[in-house]
Parts: C-alpha cells; sequence; structure tokens
C-alpha cells in the first residue's frame, strides 16, 4: 500500500509537470519547456537530462526496476519525459540528438508495455508507442531495437508488422542463425492460433 501511495504521488506530479511542458511548448517556449523536464527529472529520478542522455538502455531501466520488477509507471513517466525532450529538441533543430533520446524512449516504453502485469495509471500513454514507431520507420535501427519492436506486434496481435520486422532483421543480421530459430518459433506459434486470434492472413511465401 505504500509503494502504491508513493507512485500515486510521483504519477499527480508526473501529470502536473507534463501539463506544464506541453503549455510552454504551444507558446513555443521551448528553453522553459526543456527546464520543466530537466526538473521533473531531478525530482523523480535524481538524475537531470544530461545524466539520463548519457546513460545506456540497460542502465535506465535498472533505475526504475524494484527486486527485479519493472514500475510499469515510473518506466512510462521515464520514456514520456524523454520523449518530450526530444520532441523539443527537434523544435529547436537538434534533430541528431532529438533522434537519438527517442530511441531511449521507445526502448523505455515497449519494455514497460511487455513487462506490464498490473494495472498501472499512466497506460493511456501507451497509444505514443506506435507514433515513434512511425516517426522513426525510415531510419537503419539497431539490431536490439528491432527485437523488440517485432516483439511488441507480437504483443499486440499485429502479426503483419511483426513479420515485416522479422525480415528486416534478419536482412540486418544476414540471416543469423538465432534470428532464423526466433523466426521459425514465430511461425509455430501462429499455427497454434485460432482464427480470430490471428486477424489477419500471413503469407508464409513472403520474400
Amino acid at each position: 500500500m505504500l509503494k502504491r501511495n508513493l507512485t500515486s504521488e510521483l504519477v499527480t506530479k508526473f501529470n502536473e509537470a507534463l501539463a506544464k511542458i506541453l503549455e510552454y511548448k504551444s507558446e513555443c517556449n521551448y528553453d522553459e519547456a526543456l527546464n520543466v523536464v530537466d526538473n521533473t527529472l531531478k525530482d523523480i529520478f535524481r538524475l537531470g537530462m544530461k545524466f539520463f542522455n548519457s546513460l545506456s538502455d540497460d542502465t535506465l531501466m535498472e533505475m526504475i526496476k524494484t527486486d527485479g520488477t519493472i514500475n510499469t509507471d515510473k518506466c512510462i513517466m521515464m520514456a514520456k519525459l524523454l520523449e518530450e525532450e526530444s520532441d523539443i529538441l527537434e523544435c529547436q533543430g537538434e534533430s541528431n540528438n532529438a533522434f537519438y533520446i527517442i530511441l531511449k524512449s521507445l526502448n523505455l516504453f515497449i519494455q514497460a508495455y511487455i513487462g506490464n502485469n498490473e494495472d498501472c495509471d499512466l497506460q493511456n500513454h501507451f497509444a505514443d508507442i506506435d507514433v515513434i514507431i512511425d516517426k522513426i520507420s525510415d531510419y537503419k535501427l539497431s539490431f536490439t531495437l528491432q527485437n523488440r519492436i517485432m516483439d511488441y506486434y507480437n504483443k499486440i496481435k499485429k502479426y503483419d508488422k511483426a513479420e515485416d520486422m522479422l525480415f528486416e532483421i534478419l536482412e540486418y543480421t544476414n540471416f543469423d542463425k538465432e534470428v532464423l530459430e526466433k523466426g521459425l518459433t514465430f511461425y509455430k506459434e501462429l499455427l497454434n492460433k485460432d482464427d480470430e486470434d490471428l486477424h489477419i492472413v500471413i503469407f508464409l511465401g513472403k520474400k
């Protein structure tokens, strides 16, 4: 109960900060918006933007785990704040930095979604996942992130998109044995699903 109350307090603080960020963005007051992002990260996670921008994805994930379990709400807060930072930087013409940070945000969002096994207060922000994926779809992504996107599509039962990502990973890795095995597992699992669960037709002969 204490843990839940503490998380609820953080969620309230986060929502208030997010409203300020969106207000400053609407006024094109990007410096103030970044200040709110920075201060909110410090307030919730005890580290500012510079530290978050320099930390690896794995380190960021460890920051929001308790006894090895992801705190979904805190993970969403971190992901959303980084998403807002990226959007502001893009508005300021810092596209390279913005892209680097949005990848961190996406990674956090997907891991929060896949690992979520409880009701959380901020799950409405999971809708940002598809928006971010569309935003970066023309860029070459890392093998790790491609895998996570495939797992995400599999989780939400968009099997056609999961298959598309599988073929991208196969090309990226030059048909690595481990990836081929993952592909075989993917198709075996599809064969065990009923028509209502599939919703779509998968063309196994796709090139």
